[in-house]
């Protein structure tokens, strides 16, 4: 396998480091600069057993206030019981337990204190939380959690029909160190599940809508067909702090995905006037494009029509040869504003290639969204697939994209332990997204993905995000990592339906499934 060079892959080597060190600070962009690499894991360290170990999609944030204030967020299972010692084994989520993890650092992502992690809990609201982590600041320093929920226990009409799925904002007022208010977003309209949530403050204290909250989901329905089917992006803005959430708002049409195609990965972001963007992954003529709408008046209206940013002409090779953990969420849009207003939306995207291959594109705007670039391609790893990718806007015209990468092999290879790994990588561009930088490797060890697992046991599962920040000297990119996790033998036969599900408490390594949250910090 060769991986495309660059001057600072190839010093690469000599500057990584396992654990964040005091070094001479670096402007990521500054002329033949040497950067510094770092790793630590974010969670706390849990070997085993499965499912406890089990950590991904995490989110990110950073207090305009105190920069050295970073929250993250993850799907977080240490609250739920270990498989069962029985074969076969059973590893379910439990109803009632918060998998909704949350944790705060302060000194710029060195250090994750025990005392500052832990499950939201919304249990009096009569619900548990269920992952899908957002987080934000406001301009005062309180940190805000997105997450989906689910009433608990159960009415039985809800067992009946199916449990909705609704959503929640958690308000933090150290800094994400405990979270002691929240309330609902979604309202009460009827839907089978309200999920993919993201949540944005407005930070600039200059801004007519400063420190409002705000919030966009996709809702999935039952109507018209059998399953899910009208999906439809929604939007709700608070404006008292996060106490109370307007009426939701439709920003898409409600298409019926059999007929039109379907929509979802909603993230709303903040411009420095205060505009709000809400940008997402919908289909027009079952064609993929990201989609935006735009509002003036601190998200009270969405007038006009939706913009088309760009069109996505991902192939669905998923999953990747030599996996089998989805990869639904590769094309949904990342998005991130500049200070200059400049607006930045990336993904990763299939090639054609005949085994899947896939770059990460780009496209800025600005005029305020209403124009968009031909999208550059932002990381190309030669070899290797990007599958999860995440923008993040710097000073003046930098931009920074974080993005996941895997092994490309042939069209029909089967996965197992070693087939392919994964690593996370960095690009910079200067200017405005016009030109990128070399990938740079940024993960201080490789990934073995058949090391994760779903609860079921049946594939991989690596989530659906990555997030990334960044400000003038540093960049922080937080990914699910499986460098502690080993492959069970069984497991994999039970995959490959050549053996049955085994008890994974005395057939499996202690770390099968131990997937982490890990930051990694560029400086």
């Amino acid at each position: 396998m060769t991986r495309k060079k660059s001057f600072w892959s190839a010093v690469a080597g000599l500057l990584i480091v396992s654990t964040l060190v005091a070094t001479v600070v670096f402007h990521p962009y500054a002329a033949h600069a040497l950067p510094t690499i770092t790793n630590v894991q974010v969670n706390q360290v849990l070997d085993g057993p499965f499912p406890k170990n089990k950590q991904n999609e995490p989110s990110l944030a950073q207090n305009p206030t105190n920069p050295l204030n970073l929250i993250a967020g993850s799907n977080d299972e240490i609250g739920l019981p270990a498989c069962t010692n029985t074969t076969p084994s059973s590893c379910p989520f439990t109803a009632g337990i918060s998998v909704s993890g949350f944790y705060a650092s302060f000194d710029g992502g060195q250090t994750w204190p025990a005392n500052c992690q832990g499950l939201i809990d919304l249990s009096a609201f009569g619900e548990y939380a269920f992952g899908d982590p957002a987080q934000a600041f406001d301009s005062k320093g309180n940190a805000y959690y997105g997450t989906l929920a689910f009433p608990f226990p159960p009415t039985s009409e809800e067992l009946a029909t199916g449990l909705q799925a609704d959503f929640f904002v958690a308000k933090s007022t150290d800094g994400g160190c405990t979270y002691k208010t929240a309330a609902k977003v979604n309202g009460n309209a009827p839907a089978q599940f309200d999920d993919k949530d993201a949540i944005t403050a407005d930070s600039n204290p200059s801004s007519p809508f400063h420190d409002n909250v705000y919030a966009a989901w996709t809702k999935f329905s039952k109507q018209g067909i059998k399953g899910f089917g009208n999906d439809q992006i929604y939007f709700t803005r608070s404006t008292d702090g996060g106490a109370t959430w307007s009426s939701p708002l439709p920003l898409s049409p409600a298409h019926n995905n059999n007929s039109v195609g379907g929509r979802q990965g909603a993230v709303v972001k903040v411009g420095p006037d205060g505009t709000v963007y809400v940008v997402w992954l919908d289909t027009v003529n079952k064609q993929a494009v990201e989609r935006m709408a735009i509002s003036h008046d601190g998200g009270a209206t969405f007038p006009g029509q939706n913009i088309t940013v760009a069109t996505v002409t991902d192939d669905f090779v998923n999953p990747a040869p030599g996996s089998s953990f989805r990869q639904d969420a590769r094309t949904f849009p990342s998005f991130s504003i500049a200070s200059n207003g400049t607006l930045y939306v990336a993904w990763a995207n299939r090639t054609g290639d005949p085994n899947g291959h896939a770059v990460v594109l780009v496209t800025h705007s600005t005029d305020g969204g209403l124009t968009w670039t031909t999208p550059a391609t932002a990381g190309d790893v030669t070899g290797r697939s990007a599958f999860f990718a995440s923008v993040a806007a710097g000073s003046g015209n930098n931009v920074n994209v974080a993005f996941l990468a895997l092994d490309d092999v042939p069209t029909g290879t089967p996965p197992g332990a070693g087939v392919v790994h994964y690593d996370a990588y960095l690009t910079q561009s200067s200017d405005r997204g016009a030109t990128f930088s070399s990938p740079l490797l940024i993960s201080t060890a490789t990934s073995d993905p058949d090391g994760s697992s779903t609860n079921s046991l049946r594939a991989q599962f690596l989530g659906d995000y990555i997030t990334a920040v960044a400000d003038s000297t540093h960049v922080y990119a937080v990914w699910t990592d499986s460098r502690n996790a080993l492959p069970c033998t069984d497991v994999d036969k039970f995959r490959a339906g050549t053996g049955p599900k085994p008890d994974v408490i005395t057939q499996c390594p202690n770390t099968f499934g131990n997937t982490d949250i890990f930051l990694g910090t560029v400086s």
